[in-house]
């Protein structure tokens, strides 16, 4: 998570609150109780940014043991944000750009971010494997499918993930700033806003403004050149349309309420084509991979599902069907964040032969349905009982056990808060491992560290360092 020094760029250190030891159930233990700004974890490596916002320090997630302390940058300033990609740690401060060796615990270089973190046009770092959004989850370094870029709402730039060196030219929208006399405000409209699509083979995919009324697709290679110029790809490459890809196959494709596209990724040559039947307001829509070779395409509106399953390659349909738009459809094993409306209560698993539902599993409003990271199967939380579905949807094990506010997921352990109270309990039995008060988070990076650990945040006051905490099962 960003933090920021005090006023005027200066370090604010007031005496830090005492903290009190923390009591983890039986089988647990804290393996790590660290105070910091900001922290990373990787598969062996918790990265911690210190109290003075210039160093970094890397610890054992197993043992606790400090490994190494580094000298990342001589003055702090902005919001410092850090990110891990394979061994490096990426610290996004102010304009600058830190990579890291976390192995090592050595400086490798400092650039200009050319974005500034801290500054009021959301500004951050891109981190890409393929076509799935990391954030600042860790991410493997894949030199075909691993992209970094920083980003602001009217920029992109590509810069390499190892070292923090910039990548060829940014690509930039039309900045537009109005200001209101009256209220003595400006805003800043993006134009032509550059759109990331992912990485593929090497190459970098972008739909960057072509002209004042047209997009064009590109590709660039790791040196910043532009490898080919699709404009016949303008309305397929426009930010407003739902973007994926299969790496597999090589293929590319974006989709909004009234028609699909699909093309080359490598060298932007259209596949197919497909415009929708039916009403064309209202509608939203996406398509996945669900299968090898297979896309399950999903469009709702307000009276209806509709569901059709389709050949990457050739576009061809193999089936359509149309369901009530109450419903979620998904592909047995299908992560469950797809198409779905708030009021959305029945989840049903149809079968990819004929499309006919297999299975379908309603939820009540307090409840929650996800993806299980313990299984290839599901998890419904939330009620009076925890319920393990199958990957088809079939109950198979229920948990008498009350599971309010569940804020995080994991293999290994479950996570929530149900008003100043937060809570952790220990998988497969859901027993609490622990319950604090305060304003206590999961980090976003918890996954990297396995299914027997995870990364607690306690957020002390804008002026106080995190209290950072490893519990594990191990």
């Amino acid at each position: 998570m960003p933090q920021k020094p005090g006023p005027e760029g200066q370090v604010a250190a007031p005496p830090p609150a005492p903290m009190s030891a923390l009591a983890p159930g039986p089988g647990i233990r804290v393996a790590l109780d660290v105070r910091g700004w900001a922290v990373v974890a990787l598969p062996d490596r918790l990265v911690v940014l210190d109290d003075d916002f210039r160093h970094l320090r890397g610890f054992d997630p197993v043992t606790g043991a400090e490994l190494w302390r580094v000298q990342a940058q001589s003055e702090p300033r902005g919001w410092h944000t850090l990110y891990a990609v394979g061994d490096r740690v990426l610290l996004h401060a102010g304009s600058d750009l830190v990579a890291v060796d976390a192995r090592r615990g050595e400086l490798v270089a400092t650039h200009p971010a050319r974005v500034f973190n801290g500054s009021e046009d959301a500004c951050r770092l891109d981190i890409w494997h393929g076509f799935d959004d990391r954030r600042r989850r860790w991410t493997p370094d894949d030199p075909a499918l691993t992209a970094c870029a920083a980003a602001c709402t009217c920029t992109r730039r590509l810069f390499r993930c190892d070292t923090g060196a910039p990548i060829g030219k940014p690509f930039n929208g039309n900045e537009i700033y109005l200001h209101d006399e009256l209220e003595e405000s400006a805003s800043m409209l993006c134009v032509g806003a550059p759109n990331w699509l992912g990485r593929i083979g090497g190459k970098y995919l972008l739909g960057v403004r072509a002209g004042p009324d047209a997009y064009e697709g590109i590709a660039v290679d790791g040196e910043g050149k532009v490898l080919w110029r699709r404009p016949e790809l303008s309305a397929a490459v426009e930010p407003y349309r739902r973007f994926d890809g299969d790496v597999a196959a090589d293929a590319c494709w974006s989709i909004d309420s009234t028609s699909m596209v699909a093309w080359t990724c490598s060298t932007g040559q259209i596949r197919w084509q497909a415009q929708f039947p039916g009403e064309q307001k209202g509608y939203s829509g996406e398509a996945h991979v669900v299968a090898p070779g297979l896309l399950l395409v999903r469009r709702r509106s307000e009276s209806e599902l509709q569901v059709e399953l389709r050949d990457v390659t050739t576009g061809k349909q193999r089936w359509r069907r149309t369901l009530p738009p109450d419903r979620v459809a998904l592909a047995p094993g299908e992560n469950t964040d797809v198409l779905a409306y708030a009021h959305t209560t029945t989840y049903a698993w149809l079968d990819l032969r004929k499309g006919a539902t297999l299975r379908e599993h309603t939820i009540a409003p307090d409840q929650s349905m996800t993806r299980d990271p313990a299984s290839d199967g599901y998890i419904r939380l939330g009620g009076p009982e925890v319920a393990l579905l199958s990957r088809e949807g079939e109950v198979l094990q229920t948990v008498p056990k009350a599971t309010p506010g569940i804020q995080w997921l994991g293999a290994g352990f479950v996570a929530g808060r149900e008003e100043r109270r937060f809570t952790v309990l220990r998988r497969p039995d859901f027993a609490v491992a622990l319950a604090v008060e305060g304003a206590w988070l999961v980090e976003d990076s918890s996954a990297a560290l396995g299914p027997a650990a995870v990364v607690l945040l306690d957020q002390r006051g804008q002026d106080e360092p995190l209290r950072i905490v490893v519990l594990r099962s191990d």
